[in-house]
């Protein structure tokens, strides 16, 4: 017998099943107001003071250190008022380098751009962290230079304001970042100094005479001591009282500093005040002061007080001299 075997085929069905895999991204936001931004706030802007030049043919310095030192060379005086900077630093990382770095500045009179200029260079920052909080104090010096440009400086405020830069790490953004912000930098500029006449140089009442060919003369010594000199024939003078040596008080220098007082030169006339010409004048001359130069010195308030004395001469003329008040005019030229 025969049997025929017939294979039967199955097949098997494969299901595949697709997985899909879902991921749940929580964004969390940081309110900006846990975290301020940065800023740099001034709480002692640099400043460099009150100070006079002297002369701008050649470049001078004055520099305030980060310790509050300050120095100057050649025709620059400091007269008072100098002060380093102090800057708040906040809104920073906390614990992190802070790298301070400014422009060179350009301070002109009123601020208004305009020259003469002072420029503000070689800035020291000592290198700093941020406290816990992220804040730091900032101690600013700088140096103040002139342009040696010839041309003098005119007696006013000067400023300007240049960036100020701050340079730190930031974990958030996983690199350095820099802060910009612009401080103002400041300084007064008080060459000339003020005088005022607190007592007029007066010779008093004098009787006097005239001659043709000879002169006579009082001379009063800034001390207050009188002596005759001169005469001759008809020229005389008599003091009858009520000498005074001229007073001129001296303010606004830089304190316990060095002036040189240059007191008139040559001759002026004192006329009678109402009659002029129709009258015989005097000649003051020899004008003196007390001190002298050299070794004139101002005060610790950058102050002096000067005394002037002078010889008055009767003129060489034929005309006489005629009852009434004469004056004239003199100059004192107080410099550094």
């Amino acid at each position: 017998m025969i049997k025929s075997v017939f294979g039967r085929a199955t097949s098997t069905n494969v299901v595949l099943h697709r997985l899909q895999i879902i991921a749940t991204v929580l964004l969390v936001s940081v309110s900006p107001g846990l975290m301020a931004a940065p800023a740099v706030t001034a709480d002692i802007a640099l400043d460099f003071g009150v100070l006079a030049v002297k002369a701008n043919n050649a470049v001078s310095t004055m520099t305030i250190s980060s310790s509050g030192a300050v120095g100057n060379t050649g025709e620059i005086i400091p007269i008072g008022g100098a002060v380093r900077g102090e800057y708040r630093l906040t809104g920073f990382p906390p614990g992190v380098l802070l790298e301070v770095t400014l422009d060179n500045a350009t301070l002109s009179a009123g601020g208004g751009g305009l020259p003469e200029f002072l420029s503000v260079i070689n800035y020291e920052a000592p290198t700093l962290f941020s406290d816990s909080s992220g804040e730091a104090v900032v101690l600013l010096g700088a140096t103040l230079q002139t342009s040696a440009s010839t041309v003098m400086y005119a007696d006013a405020p000067y400023s300007s304001t240049t960036q100020f830069r701050v340079r730190y790490w930031s974990e958030v953004a996983m690199g350095y970042l820099t802060h910009y912000d612009s401080v103002t930098i400041s300084a007064q500029l008080q060459s000339t100094l003020t005088l005022i006449e607190q007592q007029v140089l007066s010779f008093g009442t004098i009787a006097a005479y005239s001659d043709p060919v000879l002169s006579a003369s009082l001379i009063l010594a800034p001390g207050g001591g009188l002596a005759l000199g001169g005469g001759g024939g008809s020229a005389r003078v008599i003091p009858l009282g009520g000498t005074q040596v001229g007073m001129i008080q001296v303010s606004g220098g830089a304190p316990d500093n060095v002036v040189t007082i240059t007191p008139q030169a040559g001759s002026v006339f004192v006329s009678h005040v109402t009659e002029g010409g129709n009258s015989a004048r005097l000649i003051a001359k020899d004008f003196v002061t007390s001190p002298a130069s050299p070794g004139a010195t101002t005060d610790a308030a950058g102050e002096l007080e000067i005394r002037v004395g002078a010889t008055l001469e009767t003129e060489v003329t034929n005309k006489a001299f005629l009852d009434g008040a004469y004056s004239g005019t003199y100059s004192l030229t107080v410099s550094y």
